[in-house]
């Protein structure tokens, strides 16, 4: 029995260890005088974006529409509408980053980007938003 709670606890251990390096090593990019993680989620980027540090920027959360900022966090494709989104495999192919399964704010802005907006696909002709909506 001890030999099984020695083995669990390592297996414990191991994962802690995996999760701690994992998240001590996510990419670091240089982000308006500050060192941010490009994988976080639009929590993690309303923390300067609340106003507080920098610009405000609008989010939408629940029953958005076109004229509204882009829903954040939340599943992709949404239940039910499958048939109007690309397959989530081939809008990673052509860069767009779900996180945890989820749309979020790295899914359209890439931090590495310097241009204004710091856009994944340029969005001329609606190119971005065509890359997961099916016209």
């Amino acid at each position: 029995m001890k030999s099984v709670v020695r083995l669990v606890g390592l297996g414990g251990m191991a994962i802690l260890i995996l999760l701690d390096y994992a998240t001590s090593h996510a990419e670091e990019v240089p982000h308006h005088g500050l060192t941010v993680t490009i994988t976080g989620n639009a929590t993690d980027c309303l923390a300067c974006h609340d106003g507080s540090m920098t610009k405000t920027v609008p989010i939408c959360t629940v029953k958005c529409e076109l004229k509204d900022p882009h829903t954040v966090d939340k599943p992709y494709p949404p239940a039910g509408q499958e048939q109007s989104y690309v397959p989530a495999e081939r809008i990673a192919a052509a860069g767009i980053i779900l996180v945890n399964g989820q749309v979020t704010c790295i899914s359209c802005h890439d931090l590495k980007n310097p241009n204004r907006h710091h856009l994944v696909i340029e969005n001329d002709k609606s190119r971005l938003c065509f890359t997961c909506h099916i016209k």
